[in-house]
């Protein structure tokens, strides 16, 4: 769950980057978040040199669900947290969304405005 966590963090981070004029509550909760990313746990420790199927389904899935605003951004702080918690390996992180077939117009990084 901690691996979740830190590609969560990182990857939401880039979503709460992209802001949609629509602003409304966040449906997206970090358990779930944390959830679907858990794949990618030992890939964001270093462990591997890339992502597994399920990693990038769930990437996919996080990616998919933040569609408003406030879900980019709930995303982006339940992401910066876990990467916190795991220890996750920054090159790793960064790397994964294109690893799994997403561009982002933005670099991941642990300290990113998830407000913006």
């Amino acid at each position: 769950m901690k691996a979740t966590s830190a590609f969560a963090v990182l990857l939401l981070a880039a979503l709460a980057l992209q802001q949609l004029p629509v602003p409304a509550l966040a449906d997206i909760t970090c358990p779930d978040v944390m959830n679907d990313l858990q794949p990618c746990l030992s890939f964001l420790q270093g462990d591997g040199t890339s992502p597994s199927a399920a990693c990038c389904a769930g990437v996919k899935t996080v990616y998919a669900a933040a569609g408003t605003t406030a879900e980019r951004q709930a995303t982006c702080e339940c992401l910066k947290t876990a990467y916190r918690q795991i220890h996750a390996n920054l090159a790793a992180a960064q790397a994964l969304p294109g690893n799994c077939g997403l561009s982002l117009p933005y670099t991941i990084t642990p300290d990113i405005d998830c407000t913006k």
